[in-house]
């Protein structure tokens, strides 16, 4: 089986489709920049889900006494959670079979891109807020 999969993916960073060849940059990283590459993705998605969840509960950023912040942080907190979890997935993988090793695959090439993607949002964001709070 080990064998099929590699053969695949070989044939599929030869054909040079661009998710085969991150997968193969995924792959070459070493196990510890791969769990810290899940923390960074994740701190940064938990941190865009404290936003839409603080603008949906309507959260002041300046405000000393929040009253209503803690549903908002507990969700965070799950949110944050579980994104990890499936970052450890993707990214990392179980070691549930010894003769298997991991292997990037798509999910993988997705966490990332869900991390660039959330990078550049709340680049946005910070960009935006800068922009709004000193025009006033």
């Amino acid at each position: 089986m080990a064998d099929t999969r590699d053969t695949q993916e070989s044939r599929a960073v030869r054909s040079g489709t661009r998710a085969a060849r991150w997968m193969a940059r995924i792959d070459r990283l070493p196990r510890m920049v791969r769990v810290l590459l899940s923390l960074g993705i994740t701190l940064e998605l938990v941190a865009l889900v404290w936003v839409v969840l603080a603008e949906l509960f309507g959260i002041e950023p300046l405000d000393p006494n929040p009253d209503n912040t803690t549903a908002p942080l507990l969700l965070t907190v799950l949110a944050g959670v579980a994104l990890y979890a499936v970052g450890w997935w993707a990214l990392v993988g179980f070691d549930l079979d010894p003769a298997e090793p991991w292997q990037a695959g798509c999910p993988a090439v997705r966490y990332m891109a869900a991390g660039v993607v959330c990078l550049i949002v709340l680049a946005l964001l910070v960009l935006y807020g800068l922009a709004m709070r000193y025009s006033l």
